[in-house]
Formats: structure tokens, C-alpha cells, sequence
């Protein structure tokens, strides 16, 4: 019963963050309108499948770019240690 909530916990946060990705995107989209052009860096990592596409453009890209790989190290480190002891059991219903 704990670990079916957890999982309803962790879909509903997952929409969250994706929302909140959303509106701040959306949100400093409308405040980089007055900011002149050459002063705006962005960097990233997209992955489709297995294959991540690496882009930074701007004065600060190269650092972004790394902020963005190590960010993303760490997200794949407390994926694992969360995940690490799950098994789906095989006596479930779902």
C-alpha cells in the first residue's frame, strides 16, 4: 500500500516539475525580450533514447553546458539509489 502511494506521489511530482519547467521557461522568455541581443547564454542537454544532444551558445555557454552535464550526473546518481532497491514483485497485480 506505502509503495502505491510513493508512486502516486512520484507521477504527481513528475507533472509538477514539468509544469514548473514550463512557466519558468515561459516566464523568462517574456523578460529576455528587453535584455539587447549578445548578452543572453543558454546551454542544455536533450536526450532522445540513448543520445544526448549537448548546446550552448552565448558567453557563459561552455560553463552552462557543463552545469547542465553535471546536473544531469546527479539526477542519474539519486535515480539509481532510489531505483536500486526496487523490484517489482512477482505476485503483483499490476
Amino acid at each position: 500500500m506505502m509503495r502505491k502511494n510513493f508512486s502516486i506521489l512520484l507521477i504527481f511530482a513528475g507533472i509538477l516539475f514539468c509544469f514548473l519547467g514550463f512557466v519558468i521557461i515561459f516566464l523568462s522568455s517574456i523578460t529576455s525580450v528587453a535584455v539587447p541581443a549578445g548578452n543572453i547564454s543558454t546551454g542544455g542537454i536533450i536526450f532522445i533514447g540513448p543520445f544526448p544532444i549537448v548546446f550552448g551558445t552565448g558567453e557563459y555557454g561552455l560553463q552552462l553546458i557543463w552545469l547542465s552535464i553535471i546536473i544531469l550526473i546527479l539526477m542519474l546518481i539519486v535515480s539509481y539509489i532510489f531505483l536500486k532497491g526496487y523490484s517489482r514483485d512477482k505476485t503483483s497485480t499490476f
